[in-house]
């Protein structure tokens, strides 16, 4: 018989509404064990905007199945190596940035997952130790394929994108999308344009089964995301948190 190990992020989503992911781009241990002590019920680990490398990485997915709280990794771009690596070492889903087409995400699906479905070469040197049983035969069921949805091309092509089979989950980044829609010319995260296309992403990926995630800058936003049935919420980053807390601490 094979069954996932704990921490599971499958399992959290059917129990938890949402799941509120704590976005690590410092690349500490500590950080992750800090955030799960703190009752977040995930960790992304950033290694597209955030600092470290591989060894920052195993060493912080460590951490996450110690604290007994699910990771996923954010690679810097989408491309078969880091995904597999990532994957290997223990995430349970992989994050690519600026996924734009239905081809896109084809060729996420296929360095995530293992034939048939997919093209993941086999070697989940620590991988292994979070499945009870056959790694190989449950980790196409067990791992997450994530593209974000950044740019106004990729809310035009939505519904391709969630059509591909083994895609699993789209994050909007609102920041780029809102410099993608007005062609470099606002920022501006919560204008109605930018929200209406937001709501229509979620829509569109929830009606194909597609689980919904985004990125909130601050409380408010998250909460309004909460809402409106967004189901995985990122709220700020670790670098953000820490730099907020700095100047608050800081004597007037």
């Amino acid at each position: 018989m094979v069954k996932p190990a704990k921490p599971d992020f499958r399992t959290l989503l059917s129990e938890t509404k949402p799941v509120y992911n704590a976005w690590l781009g410092l690349g500490l241990p500590l950080g992750v064990e800090i955030a799960a002590d703190a009752g977040w019920d995930a960790v992304m680990i950033d290694q597209q905007h955030g600092a470290g490398g591989q060894t920052e990485l195993i060493g912080c997915l460590t951490a996450a199945k110690a604290a007994g709280v699910p990771a996923m990794v954010r690679v810097a771009q989408l491309d078969y190596g880091l995904i597999g690596r990532a994957l290997d070492a223990g995430a349970q889903g992989v994050m690519v940035p600026m996924v734009d087409t239905p081809e896109d995400a084809q060729r996420l699906v296929h360095a995530v997952k293992y034939p048939p479905l997919g093209g993941r070469s086999i070697g989940p040197y620590r991988a292994r130790l979070l499945i009870e049983g056959d790694y190989f035969a449950a980790a196409n069921a067990w791992t997450i394929a994530c593209g974000q949805i950044e740019t106004a091309r990729a809310v035009e092509n939505i519904d391709a994108i969630c059509a591909v089979q083994g895609f699993d989950m789209i994050c909007i980044g609102p920041n780029d999308l809102a410099i993608s829609m007005s062609r470099g010319q606002d920022k501006d995260i919560r204008s109605p344009k930018l929200l209406e296309a937001i709501e229509h992403v979620r829509e569109r990926a929830a009606a194909r089964g597609v689980t919904t995630a985004i990125f909130a800058n601050d409380l408010d936003y998250a909460k309004h995301m909460a809402a409106a049935g967004w189901q995985v919420i990122s709220v700020g980053t670790d670098t953000g948190w820490l730099a907020t807390i700095a100047r608050q601490m800081l004597p007037k």
